[in-house]
């Protein structure tokens, strides 16, 4: 199953559903969104937070189809850049990922060639195929499995904190690599413009730039993908030691699934395969109402 994960503005969202009505998709509601479609081999659910996602054995036939003019242009780079990103934030089952890369001018003809890019525009298997590349750069990854993610969560009482101290561990141990870098490019999160002070005290001299949408820049882009492989082998192996298909994300998918873990194991089972500050937790555990 691929998924592809895309930002849409409201009239490409609409102009979406029109040609999914018109191809006979099923319809229904869901949580947070606009609609939930469902064709053959696909499902589409638009949020309303613009995200896109796209799931199932004929996801790409369907981005290829109605989609291909939504990806962005490649990223570009024009410094020794290091860049930070992150995923999982927003998935219940498995860790919480931040991966930094240092990426040259000199490598940016080869990345892009590669086609990275964000890597919420790619599947899943072309944001593994991309990370064997990626791994050959100056980087670091920083990966919260569930119980240590529940821990951390519990002492920080927040996921910023959390965040803030993966990109720093990724950011340093990245820069350290390559032996240093010209710029320092950080996808925005809130308390991520503290970065700035903490690389300074470490004494990391480049500039830093903190941004939304800074895969816009290829490192950052390559820390996105690299992220998102991690992420995604984390949540395989987390699925193979329980025996069950963790899905990824949020909404009726997940619900199903921690809802069936919370009766076979209670909270000491989700704790160990999801992030329990999430409100799926309290549900779950509630069977499901």
């Amino acid at each position: 199953m691929e998924t592809f994960t895309l930002p849409l503005d409201p009239a490409a969202i609409r102009a979406l559903e029109e040609k999914l009505r018109e191809e006979g998709f099923e319809f229904r509601p869901l949580d947070h969104a606009w609609f939930q479609a469902r064709g053959p081999g696909v499902v589409v659910n638009a949020f309303r937070s613009g995200k896109v996602v796209v799931q199932g054995a004929r996801a790409g036939e369907l981005v290829q189809r109605h989609l291909g003019g939504a990806a962005p242009p490649a990223p570009t780079l024009e410094a020794v850049t290091a860049g930070s990103d992150e995923t999982g934030k927003g998935d219940y089952f498995g860790p919480l990922v931040v991966a930094a890369v240092v990426a040259r001018p000199a490598d940016a003809s080869r990345l892009v060639q590669a086609r990275i890019r964000d890597s919420k525009t790619l599947s899943d298997g072309a944001a593994l195929r991309a990370a064997l590349i990626l791994r050959e750069l100056p980087h670091a990854i920083e990966s919260l499995g569930p119980e240590e993610y529940n821990r951390r969560y519990d002492e920080a009482g927040n996921v910023t904190k959390l965040l803030l101290d993966l990109h720093l561990r990724a950011l340093t141990a990245a820069i350290d690599a390559a032996g240093g870098v010209e710029r320092v490019v950080v996808d925005e999160f809130p308390g991520a413009g503290a970065i700035r002070h903490e690389l300074a005290r470490r004494g990391t001299r480049a500039p830093v730039t903190v941004t939304p949408r800074a895969e816009d820049n290829l490192a950052v882009a390559a820390a996105s993908v690299l992220a998102r492989a991690e992420f995604l082998i984390g949540l395989r192996e987390l699925s193979s030691e329980w025996g069950t298909e963790l899905p990824k994300g949020a909404g009726e998918p997940v619900d199903v699934v921690a809802r069936d873990l919370a009766r076979a194991g209670g909270r000491e089972a989700l704790r160990r395969v999801a992030k329990l500050n999430f409100r799926t937790t309290e549900k779950a555990l509630r069977g499901g109402r």
